[in-house]
């Protein structure tokens, strides 16, 4: 296994979850604050499964919040599993993971900035949180213990190793969390415009969403 690739496909797939564009409900046109309590809203529901409802968000189906974050997470972590050929209980294991880290993400939504056609910018400050710190060192240390009941780790199959593995860093990755650290804050301006002008929803574009998701997660193995 090419470890730091592995680590690169893993952050990639925690950064797709952020990556969606959910519509904001109104027929007038948003104020500042709408704009702020907006992207909040979005990068709560993504964080905890929940949000300020008073915040309308047309993709989301009122006491089907945290029913639509795990859904993001379970085909997130599906995908890893078909890639890697994981069991149902190292993909529990991820999902634990998964959900854990995107709680203790920290941002703080800035100033609304509007321009001339009445929408926003809205500032946001993100302290990446550093999930793969010291892993390539912790595995290296610990990797024989997910092979100690077997004599020849090679005579194993593909999956079977991968199962190995990949559950020996879902637990490193569990216990960074118990103490979580992060990067220096970095600051992120996204745009909240009209998504539909039929419909007069407002939002954040996909282009958008994905710088946020790329940064909530720090790239840092150190």
């Amino acid at each position: 296994m090419k470890r730091r690739h592995t680590f690169t496909a893993l952050l990639m797939l925690l950064t797709v979850l952020a990556v969606s564009a959910l519509t904001g409900c109104g027929s007038k046109a948003p104020t500042a604050q709408d704009a702020q309590n907006y992207a909040r809203a979005v990068l709560d529901l993504m964080c905890t499964g929940d949000y300020d409802h008073s915040v309308k968000l047309a993709d989301v189906e009122e006491g089907k919040e945290l029913e639509m974050r795990d859904q993001m997470i379970d085909d997130t972590i599906a995908s890893l599993a078909g890639e890697n050929g994981l069991s149902e209980e190292v993909q529990a294991e991820f999902k634990e993971v998964f959900v854990e880290a995107f709680s203790k993400c920290k941002y703080t939504v800035g100033s609304a900035a509007p321009d001339e056609q009445g929408e926003f910018d809205v500032s946001i400050s993100i302290e990446p949180l550093k999930l793969f710190a010291g892993m390539e060192e912790k595995l290296d240390a610990q990797i024989s213990s997910a092979f100690e009941d077997v004599d020849d780790a090679s005579s194993l199959s593909t999956e079977e190793y991968n199962n190995r593995v990949f559950s020996l860093m879902a637990k490193l990755m569990k216990e960074n969390l118990q103490t979580p650290s992060y990067d220096a804050p970095v600051e992120v301006v996204v745009h909240y415009g009209v998504l539909d002008e039929e419909s007069k929803s407002y939002g954040i574009s996909e282009e958008d969403g994905a710088r946020l998701g790329q940064v909530l997660f720090s790239t840092s193995l150190d």
